[in-house]
């Protein structure tokens, strides 16, 4: 079975649920606790309705208190999720040809990501476009670099337009 275009969760023991890892997850990361003693995934269409009839509880990943991300996401991974939210807030169709649209919290949920985290990615992404950044050459670099590029970017910008690093893009100085 080919898993492109695809949507892709396993099973969580810890969550007692499906959790989203995305379409064409050929990057996803599963916990190892979840993978013990055996790892069950699902696969379905990307047209089809999410979650599917059969999985009761499809993908809110609970938040362990004090639990942080150590591992910074690649840009690849960050396009990839982004289109994902984005795809499902603008709306997919199900099996049945019905149109199935989320919010875009609900979006995040389901992708994984805290919404604030893919607002983000978002902006980052359309800078990187905006000042020329090769996203396909540094696809598997960490969000970091194109952070980097994007400031340094907006950093000449300010300096070939007379403004100071204090002042906003309108002129008007931080308060």
């Amino acid at each position: 079975m080919c898993i492109r275009d695809r949507y892709m969760g396993y099973y969580s023991a810890q969550s007692n649920g499906f959790m989203y890892s995305g379409k064409d997850s050929s990057s996803a990361t599963i916990p190892l606790n979840d993978a013990r003693p055996q790892l069950v995934l699902k696969i379905w269409n990307a047209g089809a309705q999410l979650p599917p009839e059969d999985t009761k509880e499809l993908p809110v990943q609970e938040k362990k208190p004090h639990s942080r991300r150590n591992k910074e996401r690649k840009i690849g991974e960050i396009i990839e999720k982004v289109n994902d939210w984005r795809t499902l807030y603008t709306g997919t169709v199900d099996a049945g040809g019905k149109s199935v649209k989320y919010s875009l919290d609900d979006a995040a949920k389901l992708v994984g990501i805290a919404k604030k985290t893919l607002d983000d990615y978002l902006l980052q992404l359309r800078a990187g476009k905006k000042y020329g950044f090769d996203f396909q050459k540094h696809k598997d670099e960490k969000v970091g670099t194109l952070r980097s590029y994007v400031k340094e970017k907006k950093k000449k910008e300010r300096e070939k337009s007379g403004q100071s690093p204090s002042e906003k893009d309108d002129g008007q100085l931080f308060g």
